[in-house]
């Protein structure tokens, strides 16, 4: 197991359920630098926008691009906001924190919005499982690219 995946997958303190409720998604190194991101673009600071690592990850209420692209700065360009959004919202935590069970949407200023549809959910955890499943094969394979140097090296 990758130490991303440990990360987001410690089962033992929720049952064996990847999607409990309880659990609580905290930004990690990816996330808070497409964070740090996303804000330098804005003129306004994001209240649910993650700053440090004891941080949740909360997904954003439906049409937040369109409220991004209001608060964007001058010099920002549509295709730069689409990007740094892209990053953000494509990130494994924040699609970990759209699959939990009973998530929530959350308003801009930190305010919960919505539940998350029970369409958007599967979604991201479709997401992320195929994410894990390619981090475990890699893994596997580097295992096995290093057995088999081993041997071959005679050590």
């Amino acid at each position: 197991m990758t130490g991303a995946e440990e990360k987001v997958n410690d089962k033992r303190k929720f049952g064996g359920n990847l999607w409990s409720a309880e659990r609580k998604i905290l930004a990690r190194a990816f996330e808070l630098k497409a964070a740090q991101e996303l804000q330098s673009l804005l003129i306004e600071k994001i209240a649910i926008l993650p700053e440090t690592s004891s941080d949740q990850i909360k997904p954003f209420q439906i049409g937040a691009h369109d409220l991004f692209r209001a608060m964007a700065s001058s010099e920002t360009s549509l295709a730069d906001l689409k990007v740094a959004l892209r990053r953000y919202t494509g990130a494994t935590g924040y699609q970990m924190a759209i699959g939990l069970d009973e998530s929530v949407r959350y308003r801009l200023d930190g305010s919960v919005d919505a539940p998350v549809s029970d369409d958007n959910r599967e979604h991201a955890r479709t997401i992320v499982k195929r994410r894990f499943a390619k981090m475990r094969q890699s893994h596997v394979g580097a295992k096995d690219t290093q057995v088999r140097e081993r041997a071959n090296s005679g050590t």
